[in-house]
């Protein structure tokens, strides 16, 4: 049962650049639906169950979907991504344009010194993402676009209602290039959910994986990940998605709170893994301890879920997680806000190049008091979710 989600107040800016917020409390969840299921597992409420906002700045409506530890979730309206049919997610966009970063094929110079701690959770709950509502992105750019029932898109259409909210043929779903793609061995590309903080629509962030688990130190896919670079463009948001977490949009990842999967493929939810966390959590309780049984079974999933050639690309997209991901759970990570690929801003549609302002990642030891009261302190739950000092100036606003 879905609950209605009431819009909040606008945030004044303190983007998830500048390592705003706190890094989130294992037993609340946040964001999307990833993560192992488990307190602290990943995902959590996303903006998939919003109800339209109406004026008012990016990031000022409702919660994500998701799972209780990386809650994203999607905006009921939002318009899906570019026509499935004319855009290979696998494929880079190397074309000039007004776009803020572009595609060389080459891995990213590393982040410097001053960027930010944080960790990943996980989801796909097929919603229309918060994002794909026009009063949710900056004026200056164009919202999400979203798809049919059918993966096809429905254009710049942005006020169709979320299937999370009425699942109907030509309802908002999120649409299937959103998918995760591996640019080379050591990069790859994909959507976020982030916390919902200000102007966030269309941000991307270059995210380093240090090789260690945020709830599990040694869990083998995050000591796997380490080394790889993924980076991210925030097309959703996750009120309860804390600090420094980013709830990556992952098929199979798990629902979380809310689900138009089981409709729109057709499926019993109980064929969608755990709630929170999906295959992977479900796999581990079934095969504890052994990490390359629980890949075969997440990969087993995958296949059986996404049997129909219509969801090609989401089966794509959950065998990258296998794969290139070494099915993680909730992996550590550094990362800044970088100029968006081309090739992520040719499937979002969300182009803030022309704006100018990615924000550095600054510590909490520079913050001014202006940027501390601009925080606001609702994330931390009375202080339950503050977790570890991440460096920000919200955690030194708000659990300091």
């Amino acid at each position: 049962m879905h609950r209605r989600l009431v819009a909040v107040p606008v945030l004044l800016l303190l983007t998830l650049a500048a390592c705003s917020g706190g890094t989130g409390d294992a037993t609340t969840g946040t964001g999307g639906t990833g993560g192992t299921g488990g307190a602290g597992s990943s995902g959590g409420p996303t903006a998939s169950g919003e109800v339209p906002t109406t004026g008012g700045s990016a990031g000022s409506s409702g919660p994500t979907s998701g799972d209780p530890t990386g809650m994203t979730g999607s905006d009921p309206s939002g318009p899906a991504t570019t026509d499935p049919a004319t855009t290979d997610p696998g494929a880079t966009d190397t074309s000039p344009g007004t776009t803020q970063g572009t595609d060389t094929g080459d891995d990213p110079p590393p982040l410097d010194e001053t960027a930010c701690q944080g960790y990943a959770t996980r989801y796909w709950d097929c919603c229309k993402a918060h994002c794909g509502w026009e009063g949710n992105v900056n004026p200056a750019t164009e919202p999400l676009q979203s798809c049919n029932k059918n993966d096809q898109s429905l254009g710049p259409v942005y006020d169709v209602m979320s299937s999370c909210q009425s699942p109907a043929e030509g309802s908002a779903f999120t649409c299937y290039d959103e998918a995760p793609w591996a640019v080379s061995a050591k990069l790859a590309y994909g959507f976020a959910a982030v916390p919902a903080q200000g102007d966030v629509c269309g941000r991307c962030y270059q995210l380093e994986f240090d090789g260690t688990g945020h709830y599990n130190a040694q869990d083998p896919g995050s000591v796997a990940l380490g080394g790889k670079t993924m980076i991210v463009q925030a097309t959703n948001i996750g009120f309860d998605v804390g600090g420094g977490q980013f709830d990556i949009l992952t098929p199979g990842g798990g629902v979380g709170l809310f689900d138009a999967c089981s409709y729109q493929w057709g499926v019993d939810k109980a064929e969608l893994g755990a709630t929170y966390g999906g295959f992977m959590t479900k796999c581990q309780e079934q095969h504890p301890g052994d990490h390359a049984k629980q890949k075969e079974c997440v990969l087993g999933r995958c296949a059986a879920v996404f049997d129909d050639p219509v969801l090609a690309p989401l089966a794509k997209g959950c065998e990258w997680y296998v794969g290139w991901y070494e099915a993680a759970d909730n992996p550590n990570l550094h990362y800044q806000e970088v100029a968006c690929p081309a090739a992520l801003v040719a499937v979002s549609g969300i182009d803030r190049g022309a704006l100018g302002d990615i924000a550095a990642c600054q510590g909490g030891a520079s913050c001014s008091q202006q940027e501390m009261d601009n925080c606001d302190c609702a994330w931390t739950n009375g202080g339950k979710n503050c977790g570890q000092d991440d460096g920000s100036c919200c955690w030194t606003a708000c659990c300091a």
